[in-house]
């Protein structure tokens, strides 16, 4: 993936929360399985990543209460977030804590902050990875 590939308006929508073109454009690879992340494993299949789907995932952590220095700190740990689908992995895990845990508002930033991947863990993999899983609710 070279930067003529890229979409701008990604680029734009990370350097746009201080990240250098360059950081963005690693955060974008790792996002979409250009280049390796011990977080997808080997099932990232790669991908062009989308300002779509970047804007949509950013904006949705931003309505759970994170200000753009939050999601800052939140990319510069977990940059694969932006890969995640926002409604079976992202979504879905913010639900989670807040039904299974009562983890919502000022804690839920908290928690994001602390342990971003935990809107990108699998809900449920029915013990198919045989605990070789790096996304796996039980590190949680």
């Amino acid at each position: 993936m070279s930067s003529e590939t890229l979409n701008l308006g990604d680029l734009e929508v990370l350097t746009s929360l201080n990240f250098s073109t360059e950081d963005a454009e690693k955060m974008l690879k790792k996002a979409f399985g250009w280049i390796h992340s011990p977080y997808w494993s080997e099932e990232r299949k790669k991908e062009v990543p989308s300002a779509e789907v970047v804007t949509g995932v950013l904006d949705y952590i931003r309505s759970l209460g994170l200000s753009d220095e939050d999601l800052h700190k939140l990319l510069k740990k977990f940059p694969e977030v932006l890969g995640c689908d926002l409604d079976r992995e992202v979504k879905l895990n913010v639900s989670k804590l807040d039904s299974d845990w009562g983890i919502n508002g000022k804690t839920l930033r908290s928690l994001l902050l602390r342990n971003p991947k935990v809107l990108g863990y699998n809900i449920d993999c029915r013990g198919d990875c045989m605990a070789q899983c790096t996304r796996c609710w039980v590190r949680f």
